[in-house]
């Protein structure tokens, strides 16, 4: 097993998201645009003719030593391969990683974790899949009272689904709700630039919910990779939380979806 670092600046862009699109465990994060949009320098780390990749986010410390960094709006990265990932070929790959990469911190998928790790500190992503490939009814029974509560709610304001937006819609009404900071303008720019790489692709976008005056209560970005549903970024104003307009908006994408060979992470819609 052949692997190596190759710098951002210098790899093969359509042989690393071959790698990551074919992947047995891909995942929307680990595309170069994607990653491009989150963090300022990476690395990747190749195994013989691509077969499988690790990308390394990094950045400097007050004393300019390289070290790993979760990207900002990623929930988890992997070693992407199109082979069996075995612990041994995930093992490898932690090995490889330079010496100049001090220390840092990465999620990553379960499988991607290390056996045996002394430099970084490695969290696995936390989440429940579910499965979407059966009727609505079997897919929320076992939802909380909470859920149908919110579904009563939303019934009782009267509200409906509205059009689909652009994103700078969206991004616009995320930073009222979360207010002007400097991290916060940061996401609202990133936020712009993964959204129209998704839909450039036709790989999704947006679903919202409004009130029977047309005001927009809740919207979300739904993006489609690897047989999941990524809601990338959601939003919900303070009068769409009185009367359920979160849990509404995703009764109907369940419903839209139900029978499809999808999986969505349980946690990111169950809030």
């Amino acid at each position: 097993m052949n692997i190596r670092l190759v710098p951002r600046e210098e790899f093969d862009k359509q042989l690393y998201d071959s790698c990551v699109h074919y992947a047995t465990n891909g995942n929307i994060y680990g595309y170069h645009w994607f990653l491009n949009a989150t963090t300022d320098d990476w690395d990747v780390l190749v195994e013989d003719n691509w077969s499988s990749v690790m990308p390394l986010p990094k950045t400097k410390n007050w004393l300019g030593r390289t070290r790993l960094e979760q990207p900002r709006l990623i929930s988890d990265l992997a070693v992407y391969s199109v082979n069996v990932l075995s612990p041994k070929r995930v093992q490898a790959f932690w090995d490889a990683i330079p010496k100049e990469y001090r220390s840092g911190n990465l999620t990553v998928e379960p499988a991607s974790t290390p056996k045996v790790n002394s430099r970084f500190t490695v969290e696995a992503a936390t989440g429940t899949a579910l499965t979407l490939n059966r009727p609505y009814e079997q897919i929320i029974e076992d939802f909380s009272p909470g859920y149908h509560e919110g579904l009563v709610r939303a019934e009782m304001a009267r509200l409906r689904p509205a059009s689909s937006f652009k994103p700078e819609r969206l991004a616009d009404l995320w930073l009222q709700v979360n207010g002007k900071t400097a991290e916060n303008e940061w996401r609202y720019h990133a936020m712009q630039r993964i959204m129209y790489q998704v839909l450039h692709r036709g790989w999704g976008g947006t679903q919202a919910v409004q009130d029977d005056k047309g005001e927009i209560l809740a919207m979300v970005f739904l993006a489609y990779s690897h047989h999941r549903i990524f809601p990338l970024f959601t939003v919900e104003t303070a009068e769409g939380k009185s009367v359920g307009a979160l849990t509404y908006l995703w009764d109907n994408v369940l419903k839209s979806h139900a029978g499809k060979e999808l999986k969505v992470r349980r946690e990111e819609i169950l809030v």
